[in-house]
């Protein structure tokens, strides 16, 4: 018989990158239960994450019965359940179950959190990408954490960020910028805004045997500041970057 699962496949939307399958029991696919629990096993062939997602109130009858446990990609599951994302990178041997309060937590596993974390994408649209930063996306981005810089990327087009507490006055920090810009940099622009200034400059710097284009971006207001480097392929994706530098806006705090 057909399964006949709770999502449609045109109901799949992508919300990670392509990290491998995962096992998930039908108490999620098929019933549309939360993943109660989680865990990472080791892999067993190429492309198996090593995930296995269950929905709660499994028996050992249940289990056994292959019909109840399918392969699936672990999009596919993130859609089920976009709670999981946050735990996806963390390493083989993570128990992770949702509590009392109904968040998934760790239960087993180190804690600290991996290099990289992904999170769920941002849709088009302004979004507050800090509590005091924002601007408008004109392009779906999938999103994560590494190195303590916030990334957002589509194929071809990545920006990275950064976003920093003032340590000095805003003249200083833009002399910073200027006097540390490649001779290579051109297009600079530099325009006070309301309550906030902003720079941008574009740099195409040579990798290899490629040249990867590549446009930077700065904030400064009295407390706060924003750095973005963005890298694309495509000279049309300029339209996406002048978006975001004119959309930029500054929401005053301490």
């Amino acid at each position: 018989m057909e399964k006949r699962y709770k999502l449609k496949v045109e109901q799949i939307k992508q919300l990670i990158p392509d990290l491998g399958f995962a096992l998930a029991t039908e108490k999620i696919t098929v019933d549309g239960k939360k993943v109660d629990y989680m865990i990472r096993e080791e892999p067993h062939r190429v492309g198996d994450s090593g995930w296995i997602f269950y929905g709660g109130g499994e028996t050992q009858e249940y289990l056994d019965d292959i019909n109840n446990t399918s392969l699936h990609d672990l999009n596919t599951i993130a859609n089920y359940d976009p709670d999981i994302i946050r735990f996806l990178s963390y390493p083989v041997g993570t128990e992770i179950e949702r509590n009392q309060e109904g968040v998934l937590a760790i239960i087993h596993g180190s804690e600290e959190e991996p290099e990289k974390i992904f999170l769920p994408p941002l849709e088009i649209g302004r979004i507050n990408i800090t509590k005091n930063w924002s601007f408008e996306l004109s392009t779906h981005m999938l999103r994560r954490v590494e190195g303590g810089s916030l990334v957002l990327w589509r194929p071809g087009f990545t920006i990275w960020l950064d976003s920093f507490k003032a340590q000095s006055e805003v003249e200083k920090r833009i002399k910073g910028v200027l006097d540390t810009m490649s001779p290579e940099s051109k297009d600079l622009l530099n325009l006070s805004e309301k309550g906030f200034h902003k720079m941008r400059y574009r740099l195409d710097e040579e990798t290899g045997l490629k040249t990867q284009a590549a446009s930077y971006i700065f904030a400064f207001s009295e407390h706060h500041e924003i750095h973005m480097a963005i890298y694309f392929e495509d000279e049309n994706d300029m339209s996406n970057i002048d978006n975001i530098w004119n959309s930029l806006e500054h929401k005053t705090s301490q």
